[in-house]
């Protein structure tokens, strides 16, 4: 869930505060980047901060159900995807089009969401490990616009490129990408294997119990259980 590292300091404080579910902070602390980015013509910075407040804006939403958010959300994707092809940040193509797809998910348009990872993964410049992300997101775009077998095979080698390529990212990172994407499929499989659910859940808890900084997958394992639990 998140881009390359930011290369000035309010932007890394806004991620660590984004991180630690401190959204509010971290958008006062974006605004900062923002400018500082802009003053010395980053603009490569200027689309990755735009990111990062796509990224709060989707974390705000998911927190109030305020469409709101989602809308602020999608704004900045398409911002940043407008300055890479403006600037020609061929390197930024990849991650603004993962930004839309994770938005478009926000409004449960599917096939949007499937066009826009696929157009992530073909313009992907980074890691193995994150370009597992990627496609575990793709497997549940397509996994949840009811193109099960193909979705889960995309969720499944996601995250097997993840577990693969660990040791290519800092720890923490490779973390919140493993246990997302168990999250996901302990999700997506509760109706038709519970028992493989059951086991994705454990293998995500045991990953997020084993990192103190994961305080937003913590919060999301806790609801994901209990969606589990009213499920059952």
């Amino acid at each position: 869930d998140l881009t390359s590292m930011p290369t000035n300091q309010w932007h890394s404080q806004a991620e660590e505060a984004r991180e630690q579910d401190n959204h509010l902070e971290a958008l006062q602390l974006i605004e900062e980047a923002l400018l500082a980015y802009q003053q010395t013509s980053d603009y490569q910075g200027f689309a990755q901060a735009l990111q990062s407040r796509c990224l709060t804006y989707k974390h705000l939403f998911l927190l109030s159900q305020d469409q709101a958010f989602a809308i602020l959300a999608r704004h900045d994707a398409e911002a940043s995807l407008e300055l890479a092809k403006l600037h020609d940040l061929t390197e930024m193509l990849g991650s603004s089009h993962f930004r839309l797809g994770e938005i478009s998910m926000l409004f449960e348009d599917f096939p949007q969401a499937i066009k826009h990872y696929q157009q992530a993964l073909e313009n992907y410049v980074g890691t193995n490990c994150e370009k597992g992300d990627y496609r575990y997101h793709l497997g549940e775009a397509l996994h949840r616009s009811g193109d099960k077998e193909v979705g889960l095979q995309q969720l499944q080698q996601g995250l097997k490129e993840i577990q693969d390529h660990r040791d290519e990212v800092d720890s923490f990172l490779a973390n919140v990408w493993e246990s997302g994407a168990h999250l996901r499929m302990a999700d997506l499989l509760r109706d038709d294997d519970p028992e493989k659910a059951q086991q994705h859940l454990a293998a995500a808890e045991k990953i997020i119990n084993s990192d103190s900084k994961l305080v937003i997958r913590k919060r999301q394992l806790v609801e994901l259980k209990q969606a589990l639990e009213s499920f059952n």
